[in-house]
């Protein structure tokens, strides 16, 4: 499993310590400290549902057998 975190130095706080425990539990946790452009880091909001909502268009056939994995199929 990966998961990564972004936290400000006085976010690093006895709660947070014991999420990861409990999320990690019996596994080892690597730390790596890195210097984040303060534009980079703000822009870490969460992703919106439907956000392409009408940008992504699919063809008609697009469930429809492929050529190239015929010799596969039955």
């Amino acid at each position: 499993m990966h998961a990564t975190y972004q936290l400000k130095p006085d976010e690093l706080n006895e709660s947070f310590l014991q999420a990861i425990k409990k999320q990690f539990k019996n596994q080892t946790v690597e730390i790596a400290v890195s210097d984040v452009p303060a534009a980079e880091a703000a822009n870490n909001e969460p992703r919106k549902a439907g956000a392409l909502k009408g940008r992504i268009k699919m063809s008609d056939d697009f469930n429809a057998p492929l050529a190239d994995f015929a010799e596969y199929q039955p």
